[in-house]
């Protein structure tokens, strides 16, 4: 099976606190409410910012091929070491990147990043 992350733009903090108010409500009456696993951006410029070119080359190099390491990582891409490290925390914090605590490896578990840009307001 095919796993996806979600990725909004566009996403008001109203229409967050709505979400989230819908779910406190569905759990004071005993329902399962599913964790959300969707990043959202305010508008395009705060989007370009974390998901810069070599980012998602980064990403796709990774689900690719898994690294032992950001050295490992590093030295496959090309690239500097510090750089790379500052990717991978910057995805990592924001969920598109595990990084195993023990061993240091760096995975994505998904195939697919799905991106809704709202236009309407």
């Amino acid at each position: 099976m095919s796993e996806s992350k979600a990725i909004l733009m566009g996403e008001t903090l109203n229409d967050a606190a709505k979400e989230f108010v819908s779910a406190w409500k569905a759990l004071e009456r005993g329902e399962a409410v599913a964790p959300r696993d969707t990043l959202s951006f305010a508008d395009w410029p705060a989007l370009a910012a974390v998901m810069t070119a070599k980012r998602y080359a980064l990403l796709r190099h990774v689900r690719a091929r898994p690294a032992a390491g950001v050295r490992d990582l590093a030295r496959s891409l090309g690239r500097d070491v510090r750089r790379v490290h500052g990717d991978v925390v910057a995805l990592e914090e924001l969920g598109l990147l595990v990084r195993d605590p023990e061993t240091g490896a760096i995975s994505a578990g998904y195939d697919d990043i799905v991106t809704v840009i709202r236009i309407a307001s």
